[in-house]
This record gives C-alpha cells, structure tokens and sequence, in this order.
C-alpha cells in the first residue's frame, strides 16, 4: 500500500488479509495499518519504501497494437437476457448480460460506459478487456469516471488472458485516468480473472459474498465487505505441478511366509501453478517383485504388496489435504493403480506424505534379492 496516510489500511471484524510468501506492508506501516474488532493481518505488517507502478510504461489504446480499430462510433452495445450468444472483439458502449451466457472470442474488448453481468455468465479465453472513457479514442481526462466493471446477484465471469500480445497477461485494463472500478457482489457471484488487473485510478472491490481472483492486482484501493465468504485473491501464476520421492528405498527381508512393511520415505507434490481453484490427485502402482530370471517362484506378484499413504506430514498452503489410505487398516494392493494423495484449495502449495508399502512373501518364494519399481505420479 503506498499510501502514507495514518489509516493507510483498515481490517475489522473478522475480516483478513493473508499473503504466502510474500510480505505485507508500505510507507505507512506499521502504525497505519489499523486493525478493529478482530481483523488481523498475517505476516504483521512491516515499513516498506512505495512500490513504483510495474506497468507504468504499458502502451495503452487506442495506441497499443492490441486495440481494436472498429468499429467506429457510434459504438454498438450488446444486451444480452437468455440463451447464448458469442461476440467478436472491437470496441462497445456498453456489454451486459442479464441471463444465459455470453461468450467473447479471443481478443480486446474496449468499452466505454460499462460492463455489467446480472445473473448471466460471461465466458472468454484470451480475452482482455479494457474500461475506456465515452471520449474514446481520446483517453480519459485526469481522474474522470469511465467505463466499470460490475459483476452482480450471481453473475459468473470466467476469462483467461492473452499469451501473446502487447496484452499478454492481462484480464482487465482502465484507462490510467478512469476511476471507475471493478467490483463483486452477492453470494455465488465471481471474478475469475485468468490475467492480472490494472486500473491505476480505480478501486477493486468485493462485497456480500462476491469472489475475485487474479494472478496480479495493481490498482488504486482494494475494499471488501459484508459475509464472511466475501474474498479477493491475487495469486500468482509462477509455475508447475511436480512430484519429488526417493529414488531407491531397501525394505529389509523376511523369509517365505512372512511379511515385510516398511516405509518408502517422503513423497512431496509441490503446486505452484497458482490457481484460484487447484486440485491435485496423486496416484501410485507398482511392477511385480523379482530375482533372478523372473520365474513363478522368483516373482512376488502386485496382488501381495499393499500400499498405505499415511497422512500429511507437511503441507503448505491455503489447502485441504485428504490421504489415500490414513493408516494400516486402510491399506490398498497394488495389482491395480491406487490413488496416494489429493489436496484443493488455492494458489501455491506443497503436501509431503511418507507411505508405507506392505509385503508378504509367498512360502514358495526361493531366496534373493528383489526388485520392483513403485512409481507416483500426480495430475
């Protein structure tokens, strides 16, 4: 927050704001960053130099290549109520959706009044949309209230930004003058940005319930308010899905008839692709156990080796972890590939488990040491 004022940040009620990785902070801090009646911040809050605008140098339309051309004004508006319907890029009065879904195809949608979506959904992948001013082309002029976004009483947008383009990466942009914002409201009502928001003069705000999601936020001010489910999320989207385990583990020995249950060590699945909504199921399977020239009695089959994940040892994250198999009595054989961990939640995460694999050796096993090969995968 660069703000300097004594009150630059206020969380009251039960109200939080929480960062991964990351800190929290500004000019004013710690001392105007206030807390009232519960509201906390995680990490505390700490002194900070002002953050330069990252996109202060982004061209902006109508001079950025990315900006549609046509058609010329009087700009058409689309009113959408029921069914479906699709639209091309280009520049608009105004787009609402009251009911059945809207689709944009790929490209910019620059408008100049509104955007409002009531009820309706609003769909588009490698789209950006951009709040001008009723002047436009001309920009907007210092601190004029142009084209809002406003997602209302169960309005759903979903968009995903640009990969390319002298707007790759971005969902929403305003006009650097436009103080009109982007806002939520009401219960199962959302934003699903796909791409970063950048309204330097606007605020973005969540209220009774409404969720917005971005993977970066630069504007004005930030306001949320009402329910307890009302949230905003900013998370980065930085990276991959993997999964790290050991490459050899020795599970000790037994004789035939006997039964060997030994721990395989730390399987890890790291997540950083930084979703709003991220769900991961990590599965495990197994080859037979052999020595020798793999005969019958050189082979421990897939159906006499059983598999129990154990739950988390470490998880990180805003996440809800749920083990394959939480202790012995649940274990699984692996004759068949079992599932060995799954999480949701959002953003960034990590979970760590450590399984167990089970063994019995069948009484006409002959003596030797042998191999198998255990293989997690995760997706």
């Amino acid at each position: 927050m660069n703000s300097t004022n004594s009150q630059a940040a206020l969380v009251s009620g039960t109200a939080t704001v929480t960062t991964t990785g990351g800190t929290i902070g500004g000019p004013a801090a710690p001392a105007g960053f206030a807390t009232s009646g519960g509201g906390s911040y995680s990490p505390a809050p700490t002194n900070q130099a002002a953050a330069t605008d990252p996109y202060a140098a982004l061209a902006q339309c109508p001079a950025a290549t990315a900006c549609p051309t046509t058609p010329a004004a009087p700009y058409p508006s689309v009113n959408h109520i029921s069914g479906n319907q699709t639209i091309n890029p280009g520049v608009y009065t105004s787009i609402a959706n009251l009911g059945g879904t809207l689709t944009l195809n790929p490209g910019t949608y620059v408008v100049t009044t509104g955007i409002t979506i009531s009820g309706g959904k609003l769909n588009g992948t490698g789209v950006t949309i951009y709040l001008a001013c009723p002047t436009y082309p001309t920009a907007c002029g210092t601190l004029t209230a142009g084209a809002f976004f406003a997602d209302q009483t169960g309005g759903k947008t979903t968009l995903s930004a640009p990969t390319t383009g002298a707007f790759a990466g971005f969902s929403i942009i305003a006009d650097r003058n436009n103080t009109a914002g982007v806002s939520v409201s009401g219960n199962g009502t959302w934003i699903t940005g796909g791409g970063a928001i950048y309204t330097a003069s606007g605020k973005l705000t969540a209220t009774s319930g409404g969720k917005a999601s971005f993977t970066r936020a630069v504007v004005d001010s930030v306001e949320t308010s009402g329910s307890n489910s009302t949230q905003i999320s900013v998370i980065p989207n930085t990276g991959t899905l993997s999964i790290s385990l050991p490459t050899t583990a020795a599970l000790g020995s037994a004789a035939p008839g006997g039964t060997i249950s030994t721990a395989l060590g730390q399987v890890t699945v790291s997540d950083g692709r930084g979703l709003a909504t991220s769900t991961w199921t990590a599965t495990v399977s197994a080859t037979n156990f052999t020595t020798g020239t793999g005969t019958p009695a050189q082979t421990i089959t897939t159906a006499n080796v059983s598999y129990w994940s154990g739950p988390a040892t470490s998880a990180n994250g805003t996440v809800t972890t749920t083990p394959g198999q939480n202790d012995a009595s649940a274990k699984q054989s692996l004759n068949s590939s079992r599932p060995a961990f799954s999480s949701s939640g959002n953003g960034n995460s990590s979970a760590s488990w450590n399984p167990t694999v089970v063994i019995t050796i069948p009484a006409a096993a002959v003596a030797g040491t042998y191999t198998s090969t255990i293989t997690h995968s995760v997706a």
